[in-house]
């Protein structure tokens, strides 16, 4: 990371000279070495599976350690079943990341592996420079809240729209964890499901960018240790969610960047938009006879222009600039973002 994006804000301290109207005036890995022979490579693989059996001998006998010395004891105690239910919550994250990453790689969207390990990061730091800034009164904490929340959200219907189309490529259907009743008719069912569609799509795109980054990587907060079983339909939906979640968090980011590369633009933009308006509020404010009516007037016209105008100018240069974007917005069939193979 660069010393600019160590400063105050991070990848949005670009904002500076907007906020100022405001105020008035690894490396790569290196290719592994060739076996000497055919034995060499044979016994390299099995020591590497010997390792991952033992990895796993290991896991098992944590996750029942706790169990093991509550019944020695005859009760459990609310430590073990603290421990067994942190370790249970470790088991399904895992697996559930593994999942979302066979799924990356089943449908192409070549984010899994150590592309998702950095998406994780990087979205997880652009959640460090603006999480403070929900509802906050300060400036620049706020106008970076504003304008990252407005690109979520906006990406979350472009990500939905790609993803729809993935799955449509690779013939798949969204799993189904509904028991029907014997004597439900194919049109009650059909309706059921598009309802149930229209709720999981509705709760997707509500998601924040927090809540966004967790499902990226299969951690739903809600259930703690208690996942459904693997493979299961439910498990399913939280394995295509996951998938659907780190599209959005790459378009998040390829929009960011566009705002950082353009950030001159965006300045001059902003200052033709509510350059105007702020000086009449700075003139009132300075004056010195300012009512409270007019006061408040002003703080709400200033707050409009942090949670509305300015995220409203990024995204709309974001539109310019960003193929996915454009394309959701000109053409209902579209396919899997350039971002997304990234």
């Amino acid at each position: 990371m660069s010393k600019e994006d160590q400063s105050e804000g991070g990848r949005f301290n670009f904002l500076d000279p907007i906020a100022n109207l405001f105020r008035g005036r690894e490396k790569p890995a290196s290719a592994r070495p060739e076996t000497a022979s055919e034995i060499d490579s044979l016994l390299k693989n099995f020591d590497s599976a010997l390792d991952g059996l033992e990895k796993k001998i290991e896991e098992s006998r944590r996750a029942t350690e706790a169990s093991r010395r509550a019944v020695v004891s005859g009760r459990m105690t609310a430590a073990d079943r603290a421990a067994a239910s942190e370790l249970r919550m470790e088991k399904a994250h895992q697996e559930a990341r593994e999942d979302i990453e066979k799924m990356h790689a089943r449908l192409g969207t070549e984010l899994a592996g150590a592309n998702l390990d950095e998406l994780e990061r990087d979205l997880q730091a652009l959640q460090a420079d603006v999480g403070a800034g929900k509802d906050s009164h300060s400036l620049m904490p706020r106008m970076r809240y504003a304008i990252v929340d407005r690109l979520v959200r906006e990406a979350g219907e472009i990500a939905v729209e790609r993803f729809v189309a993935l799955l449509q490529d690779a013939k798949m259907s969204w799993p189904d964890p509904t028991t029907y009743r014997p004597s439900a008719t194919s049109e009650e069912i059909e309706r059921a499901q598009r309802r149930r569609l229209a709720e999981v799509r509705e709760g997707f795109l509500a998601k924040d960018l927090e809540r966004t980054i967790e499902q990226a990587v299969g951690v739903v907060r809600g259930w703690k240790s208690d996942y459904p079983d693997r493979g299961s339909p439910l498990w399913e939906d939280c394995v295509l969610q996951g998938v659907a979640a780190g599209l959005r968090g790459r378009i998040v980011l390829d929009a960011t960047e566009i705002l950082r590369r353009d950030r001159d633009a965006i300045f001059e933009q902003a200052q033709a938009s509510i350059g105007k308006e702020l000086d009449a509020i700075h003139a009132a404010l300075e004056g010195g006879a300012a009512s409270p009516e007019q006061e408040h007037r002003a703080m709400s016209s200033a707050l409009s222009a942090l949670d509305q105008v300015i995220p409203e100018i990024a995204w709309k240069h974001v539109l310019s600039q960003l193929p996915e974007a454009r394309d959701s917005v000109t053409s209902p069939e579209t396919h899997a973002p350039e971002s997304a193979k990234r």
